[in-house]
């Protein structure tokens, strides 16, 4: 296979990755592998041989990677099934040019089962973005570990349906695998799509994608896997983090987003995110969201076509000063079409109590 600066660019100093395309479980030729083959390994998939590294493929070690893995997307099968059923109520929401995740963090897993036919994935978050060394300069117990929070990471996502900030942190911080990149890699390479390239970025003051350098804001990654544009950005949200608003210039540089919002702790329902909570109410053209997301009576006077789904009873611990009586009455008095959910989502993972709102403009 032929190599374009992989091993001394992205899983070294990581600034900007690019791997042609391979054929997974082909022959390694060298002592570094695609791009695409690394997410499968970190994600418990088969691929090269990975001789090159203190735990490859046939080692025991990455065997039971692979078999907690398997065991983690095995409980995620089922929500699955439920989203891509729920996917018929979006009507034409589900294949946006741009999807805007905000509050999400690296939840690729989500955002892609939900709304396939995106282009373009934004996902924001507070999660980090630190570089991911290179795998063969690790040893067989740093990788272990490596793997070991990898999965630990996603358990949250694939039980909880969302990410465990402090858990994700702790589980990551103490291994050489750190931040969102690896979490997110495994996320798509389980999603069956081959990551072709990586590159460390930022935005400048007018919105626009620079290499990542002292100069820019908001630092993330860029991957392209499958034909998609996947951003994920490191970026504080309140009004004091987002005031120069190149975040959302850079979304809405890619057209009128669908936004998409889950176990959002309720911060839009603060005066201190008026600035990101307006900016959905205003500038997107669909929204699927639970309660956590924009409140209810914003979205009304707004003027959105709203349909609700499932039953919504209020906010469940410990968000339950966050109860919208407007909303529960809405439910209740026919003020929206409603229709009957069979799954949990969100913070309400109570079938008989849960919520989804979807809007069009």
């Amino acid at each position: 296979m032929k190599f374009s600066r992989f091993a001394s660019v992205i899983l070294g100093a990581l600034l900007s990755l690019t791997s042609c395309a391979t054929t997974p479980g082909g022959p390694s030729t060298g002592g570094v592998a695609s791009v695409g083959d690394t997410a499968r390994y970190l994600a418990g998939l088969p691929g090269t041989p990975r001789g090159d590294l203190a735990l490859p493929r046939n080692s025991e070690a990455w065997k039971a990677h692979a078999a907690r893995m398997d065991a983690l997307w095995s409980v995620q099968s089922g929500r699955q099934s439920h989203l891509r059923t729920f996917r018929h109520e979006l009507g034409g929401l589900g294949s946006p040019g741009v999807l805007f995740y905000p509050f999400g963090g690296p939840d690729y897993l989500h955002a892609s089962t939900l709304f396939p036919g995106a282009r373009s994935y934004v996902l924001v978050g507070l999660e980090g973005v630190e570089s991911m060394p290179e795998l063969s300069s690790l040893s067989a117990a740093e990788l272990q570990r490596g793997l070991g929070g990898v999965a630990n990471a996603l358990r949250t996502v694939t039980g909880a349906s969302y990410f465990i900030t402090t858990e994700m942190r702790s589980d990551l911080s103490s291994t050489s695998l750190r931040g969102t990149l690896p979490l997110l890699l495994a996320q798509i390479a389980r999603d069956g799509k081959t990551v072709t390239s990586i590159e460390a970025v930022g935005l400048d003051a007018a919105g626009h994608l620079v290499s990542r350098n002292s100069e820019a804001s908001c630092p993330g990654w860029h991957i392209r896997a499958g034909g998609k544009n996947i951003f994920y950005f490191r970026k504080d949200l309140s009004n004091g983090g987002i005031g120069d608003r190149r975040l959302l210039k850079f979304v809405s540089s890619k057209g009128s987003p669908v936004t998409f919002v889950k176990s959002a702790s309720y911060l839009m329902h603060q005066g201190n995110f008026s600035i990101i909570r307006d900016y959905i109410a205003q500038s997107s053209r669909g929204l699927v969201q639970d309660p956590s997301g924009v409140p209810y009576r914003t979205l009304v006077e707004a003027g959105w076509n709203l349909k609700l789904h499932g039953n919504y009873c209020g906010a469940g611990s410990p968000f339950t000063g966050h109860t919208q009586p407007d909303l529960v009455a809405a439910y209740a008095n026919g003020s929206h079409p409603v229709k009957s959910m069979s799954f949990g989502f969100g913070y309400l993972l109570d079938p008989k109590r849960t919520c989804m709102i979807v809007g069009h403009r």
